[in-house]
């Protein structure tokens, strides 16, 4: 009896194993090697380095625009308030809102919300690790 309850266990056990490694990397790892989610203006410049990368994500349609470290200009563009950009992936448009921060001196949070994916699926991460 109990040899077939020990079999049982290294049933499921296996089978909760696979079902796992067939679902993929949960929430939060994509895109792999953007540990970081960027959320201010300021966070943006502090990735700007030479070798790191930061990235205009959309988690729905699974696009990624990268741009190097030494593209301030282009980062920081991605922090423009209203500003819109063309996702290639869904071909929606992604928009900047500010959310204005609460304590003075105001820190501005930015969402970028994908006309096509929703209001949750695009934003910006990077490589460099806070």
């Amino acid at each position: 009896m109990k040899l077939s309850n020990l079999y049982i266990a290294l049933a499921l056990g296996a089978a909760l194993f696979t079902s796992s490694a067939i679902a993929g990397p949960g929430p939060g790892t994509w895109p792999p090697n953007f540990p970081t989610h960027v959320k201010t203006k300021a966070e943006a410049e502090s990735c700007c380095l030479p070798k790191e990368k930061v990235a205009l994500a959309c988690a729905d349609c699974k696009t990624v625009t990268e741009k190097s470290g030494e593209d301030k200009k282009g980062i920081l563009g991605w922090f423009k308030a209203d500003s819109m950009h063309d996702c290639s992936g869904c071909k929606g448009k992604v928009t900047v809102h500010e959310i204005p921060g609460g304590k003075v001196p105001a820190i501005a949070e930015y969402k970028h919300v994908c006309s096509k994916c929703g209001d949750t699926s695009a934003y910006t991460c990077a490589t460099h690790k806070k």
